[in-house]
């Protein structure tokens, strides 16, 4: 594959957190896999991000974690943008990972701070990322995602690694607008670009000057975040509010409000469109079915952009 890396970096617009499904034997289900991942490029998103939070990235087996990313990789081909989640408990098993992608010849790649004992200094954060960096010529994508890792990637860090080229776009996902914004202002200084990842505040941050979003519920209905994407970049403020919206109601159906299983609730809508049988990884529970019924009625009431 000739000069992926150049071709298909990421620096905008919308990137799916692919949902990974799984078998009752929790393996992959490649069929299922490939029609998600294929909905979404039908619709126009411009890359997928494969073995993230939404993926389960760090609950799947690690043969099946590579298996994921050989799917991926094969079924996007050059076709979108794409990047492989590097989500681990160590940086030696981050870099375990990044091997893994860059022998897969992926363009980019996701990078979060460790999890499980979490880190708590600027030094720790730095030497992760910098092996990371050092590691691969892969497009390192910086991701905030302190709800999962249990840390908040420093403003401070986040200008070192712009000053030194380390990065060119940052996932944040903090839902903390403050921070959102002091992490703007570096990105516009480096002349790097900012993804919201946080569904609620799709309008406002495309509104401060995001470069994209990166929405889990865009596995269910991708064509409404390129939607909400054009408007934004067509200045059609009230087309934009009236898609956000739209974005917050099936939201709140399809990951379950306040009960928080949203990893099960994404994968449960998608099997309702006949992809997958939507179950995830153990501890993860399936949903009850009292909470598949408003799922089941969404499908009937959704809006087609």
């Amino acid at each position: 594959m000739e000069n992926v890396t150049e071709k298909k970096e990421i620096n905008g617009g919308v990137l799916v957190p692919i949902i990974t499904p799984v078998d009752e034997n929790e393996n992959v289900d490649e069929k299922a896999f490939r029609a998600v991942i294929r909905h979404c490029i039908d619709a126009g998103v411009d890359g997928i991000f494969a073995g993230g939070s939404a993926g389960m990235g760090p609950l799947l087996a690690d043969d099946q974690w590579k298996r994921a990313m050989e799917i991926a990789r094969d079924e996007v081909a050059e076709q979108a943008g794409l990047a492989g989640g590097v989500i681990a408990t160590s940086t030696r098993r981050a870099l375990e990972k990044i091997d893994i992608l860059s022998r897969l010849d992926f363009p980019s790649m996701v990078v979060t701070p460790t999890y499980y004992i979490a880190l708590t200094t600027e030094k720790e954060m730095l030497s992760h990322f910098s092996a990371c960096r050092e590691a691969t010529d892969m497009q390192m994508i910086t991701y905030n995602i302190p709800g999962c890792v249990q840390s908040t990637v420093p403003v401070s860090v986040i200008e070192y690694m712009a000053e030194k080229g380390w990065t060119n776009l940052i996932k944040e996902s903090s839902g903390d607008r403050d921070y959102f914004l002091k992490v703007l202002d570096v990105c516009r200084r480096h002349s790097i670009g900012l993804m919201q990842g946080n569904e609620p505040d799709i309008e406002w941050g495309l509104k401060a000057g995001a470069a994209g979003i990166v929405p889990v519920c865009a596995n269910y209905e991708p064509e409404a975040f390129v939607a909400a994407v054009e408007a934004a970049k067509q200045g059609d403020s009230q087309q934009l509010s009236e898609t956000q919206e739209h974005i917050s109601a099936v939201r709140e159906v399809l990951l379950l409000g306040e009960e928080k299983n949203w990893i099960a609730g994404i994968m449960y809508g998608l099997s309702t469109l006949g992809t997958g049988i939507g179950r995830p990884v153990r501890p993860i529970q399936e949903l009850t079915k009292d909470q598949k019924a408003p799922i089941d009625q969404l499908k009937s009431t959704s809006t087609v952009f």
